[in-house]
């Protein structure tokens, strides 16, 4: 009995320790992401452009959180910093954007940044997440291929029947995984706008209790009741490495990435607003 109730004490003083490293902004904030991306665009026959490498960092709000500011540091350059500014909810700091990826690297070296922020409930200070290339990613993460089907058969991106469910699929971004040392699986994000700017379709995000991709995923649908006859739709997936690290209550995502843009459309006369 006495090492029984001696075990509950450790168990209950370990949660009370656990409760009071969680920070206030925990309830506002869903994740942070820190991370090198290569952003191409994908022609109607299959051909990858490349628009730019990009060094970005994220604070994402939960649904009833909100971010009000923040910047980013670098643990090996004290000269370093980027200001966290909002793009809708959540707020980001936008690097370099090059065309060589060594250039990127060069400007972004990987190492351990430092997330400084201030939210509705609180303010964290000093938040690292540490970004390194794994050995099974290119030194830029390459372009995926996307396809597009209705009923089981292939459709051009330009000929969409908006009476159909679309189905989106891509070719794997080399190296995915799940890492053992990270709490999630790779991830994949499927998004998709109409010629309004609206935001038809969205496959989800971790850590807020819903659906969302990981690398397992080959494949995403989109309703028929989301498009429209003659509308314009930029369809974008994100394949993304995932290593996760913690800090008081707040998970940080570290990630090299590629998105594919392809631009699409339905069937019929043009509804769209002109340029």
């Amino acid at each position: 009995m006495k090492n029984i109730l001696v075990i509950l004490s450790a168990i209950l003083i370990s949660a009370c320790e656990t409760n009071d490293n969680i920070s206030p902004v925990a309830d506002d904030v869903l994740f942070l992401v820190l991370g090198k991306m290569s952003i191409y665009i994908q022609s109607p026959d299959g051909e990858h452009t490349l628009r730019d490498h990009h060094f970005v960092a994220e604070i994402m709000p939960k649904e009833t959180g909100q971010i009000l500011g923040g910047t980013l540091t670098s643990q090996d350059d004290p000269a370093f910093s980027l200001p966290f500014n909002p793009e809708g909810p959540q707020f980001l700091a936008h690097g370099k954007r090059v065309m060589v990826a060594e250039e990127l690297h060069d400007a972004h070296p990987d190492g351990t940044y430092i997330f400084n922020y201030q939210t509705r409930n609180g303010e964290m200070t000093g938040q690292p997440l540490t970004l390194r290339k794994r050995e099974t990613t290119d030194i830029m993460p390459l372009p995926a291929t996307l396809s597009l089907s209705q009923n089981g058969s292939v459709v051009a991106p330009d000929m969409i029947d908006h009476e159909q469910d679309l189905t989106i699929s891509w070719t794997q971004m080399r190296g995915n995984m799940k890492s053992e040392a990270s709490e999630l699986d790779d991830l994949i994000f499927v998004l998709a706008f109409d010629c309004f700017g609206n935001n038809i379709a969205h496959s989800g995000r971790p850590y807020n209790e819903k659906p969302y991709l990981s690398y397992k995923d080959t494949s995403y649908t989109i309703a028929a009741e989301n498009l429209k006859q003659g509308v314009s739709y930029q369809l974008i997936v994100e394949q993304a490495t995932a290593d996760v690290m913690r800090h008081q209550g707040v998970p940080g995502i570290a990630t090299y990435a590629t998105l594919t843009f392809l631009d699409a459309r339905a069937a019929g006369e043009n509804t769209c607003p002109a340029n």
